[in-house]
């Protein structure tokens, strides 16, 4: 899976959600609440990424830039992001 177009995904996932092959959050419309971790190591860019209200593990955005990770943590503080 490369692109989110089209992808419907529930507002909840009980567990875990991966989605590493994913380069890009255009068009993806993420659950409300993951009960596990979140997946998304393959995104080269932060820009149209919403992230779920909760996330019960953490989540793995190892593909972007320091700067845009820490943009993220600084507007999700309660989101462990590695």
């Amino acid at each position: 899976l490369t692109s989110a177009k089209d992808l419907v995904l529930p507002k909840t996932i009980g567990g875990w959600l991966y989605l590493s092959g994913l380069t890009s959050a255009k068009d993806l419309v993420l659950p409300k609440t993951i009960g596990g971790s979140l997946y998304l190591n393959g995104l080269t860019s932060a820009k149209d990424l919403v992230l779920p209200k909760t996330i019960g593990g953490w989540l793995d955005l190892s593909g972007l830039t320091s700067a845009d990770k820490q943009e993220l943590r600084k507007k999700y503080p309660k989101i462990s992001i590695i």
